[in-house]
């Protein structure tokens, strides 16, 4: 197993904002269900705010609550 598939499977993936699993929130399930994946699999592999090392990301309305946070390398959640 590499390393991002062993991380993927250890770290609980969750919303920093509404503390809020992936397959808790309906943009990754439908998303998910149209890349035939699973919202954790989906949040992992192509979610931008995702941080690699905690789990923690920003779903898109805490997102927006958050001001949209950008940075020039993008932004991860803390």
């Amino acid at each position: 197993m590499d390393t991002n598939t062993r991380l993927a499977v250890d770290i609980k993936l969750r919303c920093i904002g509404c503390n809020k699993r992936p397959s808790e929130l309906s943009e990754y399930i439908e998303a998910a269900k149209e890349n035939d994946m699973d919202p954790d699999a989906y949040v992992w592999t192509e979610e931008g705010t995702l941080n690699r090392v905690n789990g923690h990301f920003l779903c898109t309305g805490c997102y927006v609550k958050a001001g949209m946070p950008s940075g020039p390398n993008g932004w991860t959640a803390p």
